[in-house]
């Protein structure tokens, strides 16, 4: 039974360390985002509950890389002139890529957007600056500590199957929808998951994926539409036309709609092709004095 936690060495397998993160994470993350509610409501606005789930999911990963000796560099976080250039170019793309979507969806006469009144530019930077956080919450928690032991105990293909799978079954899809849209929203999400598992696997670094998340929800709720479900009040609004919610997304989303699962099918091909900036990976190897898998040792 001892091998089941652990290997010939005594060292706590990968696979449990992954677990025990996760779960530690989401308690820490609960307890102080339900704290956030206790500050001033003029304190509320600049500590969103994303970046105190962030805070989170920081200290826990700081106290397993502590218990490791690992720093916090080999998670991929660092703030420096790479960093901001990787965070840019992850912006841009994640605009770029719900743009796309938007103009298929657009293009099908699935709606069309009209100027929402009162849009203040104070709305949008505020939702950014909140899709920032989020951006560092989930990447932190979903592509840091969590997924790198995963790579290190299943191996790179099953450690992006088991993450994303994860990070699909985090978000909320609710009964309310059609089966149909609830199904897109599923299997975008899973997408979504994988092709930002890739853009940590391209670059080592958690700034283009942290890039990518914030662009995609960001420019989502510019536009008006839903953020996984969530009510976005944005520069525009969507008005539908009748169209099936698969094709358009409906109260849901762009994530919905069915060219979201093609655009992001393109974009994973396309980081798939693309040899990143980071040195080569090596595959299923762990550091050393960790176990390398969940599996017990022979």
């Amino acid at each position: 039974m001892k091998a089941v936690f652990r290997d010939g060495e005594g060292h706590l397998r990968n696979g449990w360390k992954g677990a025990g993160f996760l779960v530690v994470s989401a308690v820490l993350a609960g307890i102080l985002m339900w704290l956030q509610t206790l500050l001033p409501a003029a304190v509320r606005p600049f500590a969103p509950p994303p970046f105190v789930g962030f805070l989170g999911v920081l200290l826990v990963s700081l106290d397993f890389l502590y218990l490791e000796k690992q720093p916090l560099t080999s998670l991929g976080m660092s703030l420096d002139r790479r960093a901001g250039r990787e965070f840019g170019v992850g912006a841009v793309a994640g605009v770029v890529l719900v743009g796309l979507v938007a103009l298929c969806g657009w293009v099908a006469g699935g709606y069309h957007l009209e100027r929402a009144a009162n849009a203040q530019v104070t709305a949008v930077v505020k939702l950014a600056w909140v899709m920032l956080g989020v951006g560092l919450f989930e990447e932190a928690l979903f592509h840091g500590y969590l997924f790198q032991r995963a790579i290190r105990g299943l191996g790179t293909r099953w450690a992006q199957v088991v993450i994303s799978l994860i990070f699909c079954l985090a978000h909320p899809f609710t009964p309310e929808m059609e089966v149909p849209t609830r199904v897109v929203a599923m299997i975008t999400t899973f997408m979504a998951g994988w092709m930002l598992g890739l853009c940590y696997l391209r670059t080592r670094h958690l700034a283009l994926p942290v890039g990518v998340h914030m662009g995609w929800n960001g420019f989502l709720g510019t536009l008006g539409f839903g953020v996984s479900g969530k009510e976005a009040h944005g520069w525009w609004t969507p008005v539908f036309q009748g169209r099936p919610e698969w094709l358009t997304g409906g109260a849901y989303g762009l994530e919905a709609s069915i060219f979201s699962v093609v655009v992001l099918g393109v974009a994973i091909i396309a980081l798939t092709r693309w040899k990143g900036s980071a040195a080569p990976e090596q595959e299923a190897l762990p550091h050393p004095g960790e176990a390398p898998a969940l599996t017990p040792s022979r």
